[in-house]
């Protein structure tokens, strides 16, 4: 924009910014150069000292405070949390866990219940001592109420068989075990995990169903390998199978199903990606699977809802309490005196 307007914002920025006493001769000469060029000051009218220039328009004495304290703090805590950033993103990078395979074994048992054997083949970048493992157990009913899945753990072990320390909690609807592994660093690993599962099929009118999601949606990490293998009672006839994959709702099908006898077998045809599952639904003829009973499926209602029943417990523990000591006592028939009692003064008697 010219060399006067470059000037007028060189005086603009010689009034905010902050000069030491030593630095305002070569400040101001330089200023004076720029002026002299621009022919609006005379060469007497720039002071040899190059402390103060009088210009034709203006005299602008170079004076402000040095910079407060205050932001020299506050560059120091941005620099320092600028390198907490870089050491954090270092070792976030240098630690990772993998999942290059997974596979389960379901057997579907004459009694209903579920035996199920998952290996899960982990890749350890870095220091790590163990893993998760997420299972969704928790489900809602089209009337609103919970349906669970009753697990028990039977056992957890490595490739040869030794056991693994396992702690188990529940996160909302998901059962989340926590399997310790020792010195898993810069190692790959095998774990296997052995559990049994009440509550897992699905009873129809014409048919029986297994819908079983394979490996969870909880996975923080990729898995590149995702099968099952689903192993029903012996003799079983209409056999009838799909799939889905993805995320939590998809309805994806990006897996392979063969089914021979009483076999199915499922393999994804592409990698698992942050938080996608496999899950997998195979029916079957009825007759094959003792279905539970009433009071089997009322303990299991309860067992699921037992929340619901709260208030009516609540209520009946009440109840007992006011009986046993909230009424009044019970007093027997009180006869009419048409006297006052003796020894009582007339105030006395109108009284009561």
């Amino acid at each position: 924009y010219g060399l006067e307007g470059q000037l007028r914002h060189a005086e603009r920025i010689a009034e905010m910014s902050s000069f030491p006493r030593q630095d305002r001769s070569q400040a101001f000469g330089w200023l004076c150069r720029g002026r002299l060029q621009a022919g609006t000051v005379e060469s007497r009218e720039c002071s040899p000292e190059g402390e103060r220039y009088t210009s034709r328009s203006s005299k602008i004495p170079m004076t402000r405070k040095p910079v407060s304290a205050k932001m020299n703090v506050a560059f120091q805590r941005a620099a320092v949390l600028a390198l907490l950033l870089i050491a954090f993103s270092a070792c976030a990078s240098a630690r990772q866990l993998k999942i290059e395979k997974f596979s389960a074994e379901i057997f579907v048992q004459p009694d209903s219940s579920l035996d199920v054997t998952e290996t899960i083949e982990a890749n350890f970048i870095g220091e790590w001592h163990g893993m998760y493992r997420t299972i969704p157990v928790e489900y809602v009913t089209p009337q609103g109420f919970n349906y669970s899945l009753f697990v028990k753990l039977i056992g957890a072990t490595d490739a040869a068989g030794q056991p693994l320390k396992v702690e188990s909690s529940r996160q909302g609807h998901y059962l989340k075990w926590k399997i310790y592994i020792d010195n898993a660093i810069d190692v790959d690993r095998t774990i296997r995990l052995h559990y049994q599962v009440r509550n897992g099929l699905k009873f129809f009118e014409d048919h029986d169903e297994l819908y079983w999601n394979v490996t969870g949606d909880e996975w923080d990490v990729p898995v590149s390998d995702a099968s099952a293998q689903i192993l029903l009672p012996p003799g079983v006839t209409g056999v009838r199978t799909n799939e889905f994959t993805g995320g939590y709702g998809s309805r994806s099908q990006n897996a392979e199903i063969t089914a021979s006898d009483n076999t199915v077998g499922v393999s994804m045809t592409r990698p698992l990606s942050f938080h996608e599952g496999l899950t997998v639904v195979v029916g079957w003829d009825k007759g094959f699977v003792k279905e539970p009973g009433t009071s089997d499926l009322i303990g299991q209602f309860l067992e699921s809802n037992w929340p619901l029943f709260l208030p009516i417990i609540a209520f009946f523990s009440m109840f007992l309490l006011w009986s046993s000591r909230g009424r009044d006592p019970r007093v027997g028939p009180i006869a009419v005196q048409y006297q006052p009692p003796d020894g009582m003064t007339p105030a006395e008697a109108g009284t009561l």
